[in-house]
């Protein structure tokens, strides 16, 4: 387990989170009770991390981890700087070979299993595999006082195991990545294509939409809202998630799409439709 010594002002109502981008170029989120606060990836300069965090008003003072899904540079990309910067320590998958991805040694890392509970102060966390051609890629379900979270991205299959704690979640961040319409007319090479399309690749709009179909089945369900995110750069847009989404999902969740690199408030999280 992960323990550290406690900090004052962990209020259950004081939890709040955010999209600092996301989408095939870089993606972040950042969650806070308090003065605690992490991050979950970071594809962004040291520069362009902290202009998001201004934006949504969030003070990286307060920050005490990154969690790390997996070494792809979009989500990798402002890691390293960010650990060292802040003297934070990088939450990630025992195997995940990161020293590999690091240009300096001596990244200081947290290693974690998959399937077991970790905690700290008021976050109770767990990592999952997901179906991702990059080694030890991960997904994570947490709670931060009272408030449960899953986020399910850079996978290619849709797991028993996810479905269970996105169904326990209150809110799912979930992979929404590209149009099969769009990817297959678009420019990217075929073993690109074919790449995207395994099922170590990602997941399309109509992949969610079906994810979405069967949680909304669930007994016992917890979520409020689902967020669409991970939006690819050429192969999607949010037009077209409405369009292929809608084609299938008519379940009773409520969702939003992110469109991609926004930086998104918890409000505008919530408001979203």
């Amino acid at each position: 387990m992960i323990r550290r010594p406690g900090r004052p002002g962990l209020k259950a109502d004081s939890t709040r989170f955010a999209i600092l981008g996301s989408g095939s170029a870089s993606n972040g989120f950042i969650f806070e009770s308090g003065d605690f606060s992490f991050i979950i990836d970071n594809g962004y300069s040291l520069s362009e991390f902290r202009r998001r965090m201004k934006q949504l008003e969030y003070r990286e003072s307060k920050l005490a981890f990154i969690f790390l899904t997996h070494h792809h540079s979009d989500h990798f990309k402002g890691v390293e700087t960010l650990s060292s910067t802040l003297g934070i320590p990088v939450v990630t998958h025992q195997n995940m070979p990161l020293e590999k991805y690091c240009k300096k040694p001596g990244l200081h890392r947290l290693d974690i299993l998959p399937g077991k509970d970790y905690f700290f102060d008021s976050l109770k966390f767990r990592c999952f595999e997901t179906s991702h051609d990059a080694q030890a890629s991960v997904g994570f379900h947490f709670s931060l006082n009272d408030l449960a979270f899953t986020i399910i991205t850079d996978t290619g299959l849709v797991s028993d195991e996810m479905m269970i704690l996105a169904a326990k979640s209150d809110y799912l961040f979930l992979e929404s990545n590209y149009s099969p319409e769009l990817l297959h007319k678009g420019p990217y090479p075929e073993f690109l294509k074919r790449r995207i399309l395994s099922n170590q690749g990602h997941l399309s709009n109509l992949d969610a939409a079906v994810s979405m179909s069967r949680l909304s089945e669930m007994e016992d369900l917890r979520l409020k809202k689902i967020f669409l995110c991970h939006l690819s750069e050429k192969n999607n847009n949010v037009e077209k998630v409405k369009e292929e989404v809608q084609r299938i999902y008519k379940g009773r969740i409520p969702y939003g799409i992110c469109p991609r690199n926004d930086c998104l408030s918890q409000n505008a999280l919530i408001r979203s439709a």
